[in-house]
């Protein structure tokens, strides 16, 4: 995504809108993938001030998820408001001041689109805020069926803990 400034750098204090849409491939990240069901799209103004642009905005798509309890698909919405500032020098510096480097007359989104979306976007969700779960003992999606397991099942990595806490109850009652 790039955006003409030339106009703009002419005319200070001028504030100005853009709308973008782009569609994104699925993004490695952190052992997880996010997969974009629609475009990115992106609603901003800009302005420059003499020194650099004001970016401000909304960045909005919708990402394909996978439940934290049943696992099952699901569709969530994903929208982050922004505010960033483009400054005319190099990277390095950019890196410095904490803002975009910009050069010429066209202001680069591409890596503060990346950076919105990489910082913001969710990497855990719920299809729906009662999801039951998986049973942990068959495995069965708890939303969709409902199984005959116990429920109370123990966990081996606290056997020792609940050996020893029958134990201090026995000695206890004696």
């Amino acid at each position: 995504m790039e955006l003409n400034v030339a106009a703009e750098l002419k005319l200070a204090g001028r504030p100005s809108s853009r709308h973008f849409e782009e569609n994104m491939q699925p993004i490695d990240f952190g052992g997880h993938k996010l997969v974009f069901t629609m475009p990115v799209s992106v609603d901003l103004t800009y302005v420059f001030d003499g020194e650099g642009f004001n970016v401000a905005g909304v960045l909005s798509s919708r990402l394909m998820m996978n439940c934290t309890k049943c696992n099952e698909e699901f569709e969530q919405d994903f929208s982050v408001d922004f505010s960033e500032r483009f400054i005319k020098t190099s990277e390095n510096e950019a890196e410095e001041l904490e803002c975009y480097p910009f050069n010429g007359e066209t202001l680069d989104l591409n890596k503060m689109v990346f950076d919105l979306i990489i910082l913001n976007a969710p990497l855990y969700g719920l299809c729906k805020p009662d999801c039951k779960g998986l049973c942990p003992v068959c495995g069965c999606n708890l939303n969709t069926m409902q199984c005959s397991c116990s429920k109370s099942v123990k966990n081996a990595n606290f056997s020792s803990l609940e050996e020893l806490a029958q134990l201090l109850n026995d000695e206890e009652e004696v």
